[in-house]
């Protein structure tokens, strides 16, 4: 007859930083909080060792399988979210710039700066990126067209107008 997992032994792994990454094995850790308590040890410069015990026996069994599991999600998520990390720069200062009314005229000519410092974007990415900025644009000048919405509570008025001048 096969024992039953006991949450009193701990699963543990040593791993290494620069292999794995220090945010994808800190949030594999932490993404499996709901079941287990989560331990780190070690330098975060070079290998940590991360103790899992299991909060409750049913959840036991599997911890090890599942930490391995989430880690190399959270390797692919870091990964990915590195690789495009200056397309959403350029998107959000884009936006930023626009909702202050600052957008300067976009060359046609050039093309952009590749995110994470890779190759160009081709003219058909430029032009789909393009594309969904002017998007954008269209539907905050129509929304700023747009009459707001009722006010029952006068949220939106000043202390002026609901108290009167500072000085009567």
């Amino acid at each position: 007859m096969k024992k039953k997992p006991s949450p009193k032994k701990p699963f543990s792994t040593a791993l290494s930083v620069k292999e794995h990454g220090l945010a994808p094995i800190l949030n594999a850790a932490y993404l499996l909080t709901d079941r287990a308590y989560a331990r780190i040890d070690g330098s975060p410069k070079a290998r940590l060792t991360v103790t899992l015990r299991a909060k409750d026996a049913k959840d036991a069994a599997g911890l090890g399988a599942e930490f391995e599991r989430t880690l190399r999600t959270q390797e692919l998520r870091w990964a990915q979210a590195e690789a495009n990390r200056g397309l959403r720069e350029r998107v959000a200062r884009q936006g930023l710039l626009i909702a202050a009314g600052l957008a300067p005229a976009a060359p046609a000519s050039a093309p952009a700066p590749a995110p994470g410092g890779g190759e160009p974007l081709s003219a058909e990415q430029q032009a789909e990126i393009d594309r969904l900025i002017a998007e954008v644009e269209v539907e905050i000048k129509d929304l700023k067209k747009k009459p707001a919405g009722a006010d029952p509570e006068n949220v939106r008025a000043t202390w002026e107008e609901k108290h009167g001048e500072a000085g009567s």
